[in-house]
């Protein structure tokens, strides 16, 4: 049960990373309230790294020129990747 909510969870919050950056994304076209660059890397470390880096990507192209995101998102993503392996080799025991 609590590896099917953890499923749900990064299905979740990468989702909501990727809207994020579609909405700053428009925000930013139309001089709008956007959102921090400090607020899209915590949702990155709240294993939203990937949804953050899909924003980066085509179609969007969104922080992609940006040192700190083509460096720290792709660390991240790994960051992610180890802490949910730990997560399920401790629930597996």
């Amino acid at each position: 049960m609590i590896k099917n909510a953890l499923i749900i969870y990064i299905i979740l919050i990468n989702l909501i990373a990727y809207i994020m950056m579609c909405f700053d994304k428009y925000q930013s076209k139309k001089k709008g309230n956007r959102i921090s660059e400090n607020k899209l890397f915590f949702i990155a470390v709240l294993l939203g790294a990937v949804g953050i880096y899909l924003g980066m990507k085509a179609p969007i192209y969104h922080k992609a020129a940006k040192t700190t995101f083509k460096i720290g998102i792709p660390l991240l993503i790994i960051l992610n990747v180890v802490c949910i392996y730990i997560c399920s080799r401790l629930r597996s025991n």
